[in-house]
């Protein structure tokens, strides 16, 4: 590995680190107390604290993600000798490294993310389900950058 792919590397594992922290923190903070259900959800969207754990969850797990899939996942792979291609070949590639466990999950995580971002949910049922999903693939991502921090 170059000097300056390794300096790179480092670099974006810093900025994940950090992401990770943060998405973490936050996740817990939403999630805390009972399961998270519609009638829990719509309680917690009536005050400003709720509404800005929401905003700043779904903000930290797609930043996170981006992060991970568009930075950290090609330069990993360059480091370890490898000729990144495209997300999902890139995913696939990661899976086979046992990086992440499933591609069409982080495919799957991906449309998540779109839809938590780019469209307004108006059923709180449906937008509480969204957001038990997307703990679940948060977890996911924590794991999968502790394997890649691990090697």
């Amino acid at each position: 590995m170059t000097p300056d792919l390794r300096e790179r590397l480092t670099q974006i594992l810093a900025l994940v680190e950090k992401e990770d922290r943060l998405l973490c923190g936050v996740k817990e903070r939403l999630f805390q107390g009972p399961p998270l259900d519609a009638a829990r959800l719509s309680a917690m969207l009536e005050t400003p604290q709720g509404i800005d754990r929401l905003e700043s969850f779904t903000s930290k797990f797609c930043r996170m993600q981006d992060t991970f899939v568009d930075k950290l996942l090609p330069i990993h792979l360059r480091s370890l000798g490898e000729l990144p291609g495209s997300a999902i070949d890139n995913l696939r590639r990661a899976e086979q490294l046992a990086l992440i466990d499933n591609a069409e999950g982080w495919a799957e995580m991906r449309l998540l993310r779109n839809r938590l971002v780019h469209e307004y949910v108006n059923d709180i049922g449906v937008l509480s389900e969204q957001l038990l999903l997307a703990k679940a693939q948060a977890e996911s991502l924590h794991e999968s950058y502790l394997r890649i921090r691990g090697q």
